[in-house]
């Protein structure tokens, strides 16, 4: 099909990861730039955990996404309809962030972050629809290493970049010029290459989709597998302040360092999915991240800390190349169970209940890095990751052959 051999053309591949991005950049502003600033101002950890409630759009997005899948203008396309609409109210929502800041109170600070988060999780409903319905069921893990890539630019661009401006220029340069990398991206939108919807395609809807078994496990596996990992990331920037990095330093770290190798770590695990399963993949990143979560709670409890900075550096960068070849994988996986028929509703139905996972564990990071200290911390959570993934292993023999049936 002329669609699949566009999209899975490096050009094809490249616009899929500039339409990531796009949804990226204030995803990761919010995740990477807002917390370590508000830490630096002296926020409590029990606040800037609860900025986690802005990410609730993204875990009921799959309310709207049905019908993101049935209504479009048809003079521009199914996709492109919504890319276009959520793009512009995204750069909208930027703007007005960039004149208002902080200095205007929480509530419209937090008011104007979630328009920006719902537009955000809107779009992410069109793009992954186009990317699984643009690309052959063997190119999926192509498609999930694409999504992960323009994930880590809008990491880089989001959280480092803006937190180096932010430090270096003040709020307005930093917002504006997040702004202008957002309306860039509009420039994707009108090369991607969508496949017409099916006359007679059944209407998409989110009951259609639970009946199917492969579906149902899948939702098991994300509570089982992702259950730890907001908590543990949630509280990594806070953590770094704590230990005297400066903004600068924790957006170069977690932003250029952790993001560059996390982009080399998608590209490695897409190489990988041509022989191993999404599945064994993701086993041996969950052994992996308990392992990292011990030995970072006993560089806490040793002291190390204050005299390795290049040590908690290098673990940190470690996790975060550890959760994009899950992430890589576990998208792979999400798209192989996804139905072609209604690709946006089924993959944001998984990502949905992914986002839901990590919303309730990092809204309840802060309270309990706080209650617990950070080393009990993250000793608890490498217990749970270890429980979870020993209920995992059955669980994965379950999944069905690779299919894209409607």
């Amino acid at each position: 099909m002329r669609t699949e051999r566009a999209a899975a053309s490096p050009f094809g591949l490249g616009v899929i990861v500039a339409l990531y991005m796009a949804h990226a950049l204030p995803l990761y502003f919010y995740n990477v730039a807002v917390p370590a600033i508000l830490r630096s101002q002296g926020v409590d950890l029990r606040w800037i955990g609860m900025l986690s409630l802005l990410y609730l759009p993204w875990a009921l997005k799959f309310l709207w996404a049905p019908l993101v899948d049935r209504w479009h203008l048809p003079a521009l396309g199914r996709r492109r309809s919504w890319l276009w609409l959520t793009q512009l109210l995204l750069l909208a929502g930027i703007l007005v962030l960039a004149f208002t800041g902080l200095d205007h109170g929480l509530v419209v600070f937090v008011l104007v972050g979630m328009w920006i988060s719902t537009i955000a999780a809107t779009q992410d409903i069109a793009i992954d629809g186009y990317t699984v319905e643009a690309l052959a069921p063997a190119e999926h893990r192509l498609g999930s290493m694409a999504q992960s890539v323009g994930v880590a630019l809008g990491s880089m661009i989001g959280g480092a970049a803006v937190l180096w401006l932010y430090e270096t220029r003040g709020w307005s340069v930093a917002l504006l010029s997040l702004a202008a990398m957002s309306a860039l991206t509009l420039l994707a939108v009108q090369q991607i290459n969508e496949t017409p919807a099916r006359p007679d395609a059944p209407r998409p809807s989110i009951l259609r989709a639970l009946r199917r078994p492969e579906l149902r496990w899948a939702l098991l596996l994300i509570v089982l597998y992702r259950l730890v990992e907001a908590p543990a990331m949630a509280m990594i920037n806070p953590l770094l302040v704590d230990q005297q990095f400066s903004l600068t330093e924790i957006g170069l770290l977690i932003s250029v360092g952790g993001a560059g190798t996390g982009m080399l770590a998608a590209v490695g695990t897409a190489w990988l999915l041509k022989q191993r399963r999404a599945e064994q993949l993701l086993m041996h990143a969950g052994w992996w991240r308990t392992v990292f979560y011990v030995l970072l709670a006993l560089m806490l409890y040793s002291g190390a800390m204050a005299t390795s900075r290049w040590g908690l550096g290098a673990l940190v960068i470690a996790l975060l190349a550890l959760r994009y070849v899950a992430m890589t994988s576990l998208y792979a996986l999400f798209m192989r169970v996804s139905s072609r028929a209604q690709a946006g509703t089924d993959f944001t139905l998984l990502v949905c209940f992914e986002l839901l996972v990590n919303f309730i564990g990092g809204a309840l990071s802060g309270f309990l890095a706080k209650g617990l200290g950070y080393p009990i911390y993250y000793i608890a959570l490498a217990a749970v990751s270890a429980l979870g993934l020993l209920l995992c292993r059955p669980l994965m023999r379950r999944f069905a052959a690779p299919t894209n049936s409607p």
